[in-house]
């Protein structure tokens, strides 16, 4: 079983995964966490038609640490900032 983001449901995370190494197969040694996100969109909105589909942008630093972690040798595909984990009334602060 693998060990997901919090809240980022587990279709999403295979997807980003699956996309990620995509992207490193062919050739690129770096790319946007957030360009495979608007990918996934694209993918369910316009190619499979689902209108309903939602992405939150804020998986996608959870998401990167994830493949990071899963992948090592991978550990520069994303640039990563320093987490903040100050949150006030729920948001980052």
């Amino acid at each position: 079983m693998k060990d997901y983001p919090e809240g980022v449901p587990a279709d999403i995370c295979d997807l980003f995964e699956e996309l990620a190494l995509e992207v490193i197969d062919r050739g690129f040694k770096r790319y946007s966490a957030r360009a495979i996100l608007h990918r996934m969109r694209w993918h369910f909105q316009i190619e499979k038609g689902n209108r309903g589909f939602k992405c939150n942008d804020h998986w996608t630093p959870p998401l990167a640490r994830w493949f990071i972690e899963r992948h090592p040798e991978h550990e520069k595909f994303f640039e990563l900032r320093e987490q903040n984990n100050t949150r006030v009334n729920g948001v980052a602060a």
